[in-house]
């Protein structure tokens, strides 16, 4: 861990708080315990957050061989809550959270959320930072993402129609988020391997 973390920690952590609470203001009908108590400490959030950051990476800083893998997934956190953030910021003025139009919304919040991913892996975690041969990581990284979007739209419409639709106690927006968090766990191990070596990887 070096100096040169310290302003991506910051700026990623206040990311990920931004869009923490952008969630849970348009899930709060959903959780209005939740809503209420992030209410009462959302400021405090934004301290916090980059604590947390720091804390977590410099513990696998003990590990060399992991902090690759500790900054992914702190880049994977703040997709995740983009992905959900935007996902749900679609949904709530929409009204829509299930159909076709969900899984256009699904590909939106998917697409966005990556778009900053492959941003801070390439310059921060695999420190990609060539002009050598852009072209051709272009290319393969939307490939990557291309097959992971296939994916995670897949695996997302399937949980929402197989199991969104059943009724139950559970609504469809729970529902929309519970296939959200399954397809971003399966593409998560996707887009590490893809990017760590099919985009990013270093030629020796």
């Amino acid at each position: 861990m070096t100096r040169s973390d310290y302003p991506v920690l910051f700026v990623i952590s206040e990311i990920s708080a931004f869009f923490v609470l952008l969630l849970f203001f348009t899930l709060r009908a959903e959780m209005p315990g939740v809503h209420s108590t992030l209410v009462g400490v959302q400021w405090g959030l934004f301290i916090l957050s980059p604590v947390i950051h720091f804390l977590f990476l410099r513990f696998f800083s003990q590990w060399s061989s992991l902090v690759q893998f500790a900054k992914f997934c702190m880049i994977s956190f703040s997709n995740l809550v983009i992905d959900f953030g935007i996902l749900n910021l679609l949904i709530y003025y929409s009204g829509v959270a299930e159909g076709v139009l969900y899984s256009v919304f699904k590909a939106v919040s998917f697409i966005l959320a990556n778009v900053n991913g492959y941003a801070w892996n390439k310059f921060w975690t695999f420190q990609s930072n060539g002009a050598e041969g852009w072209m051709n990581q272009l290319v393969r990284f939307f490939v990557v993402v291309g097959v992971g979007l296939v994916i995670n739209v897949a695996v997302a419409t399937y949980v929402v129609t197989e199991f969104g639709g059943s009724g139950g106690s559970i609504s469809s927006t729970v529902w929309a988020n519970i296939g959200a968090a399954v397809s971003l766990l399966i593409t998560l191990f996707w887009n590490f391997f893809g990017l760590k070596y099919l985009v990013f990887e270093k030629k020796s």
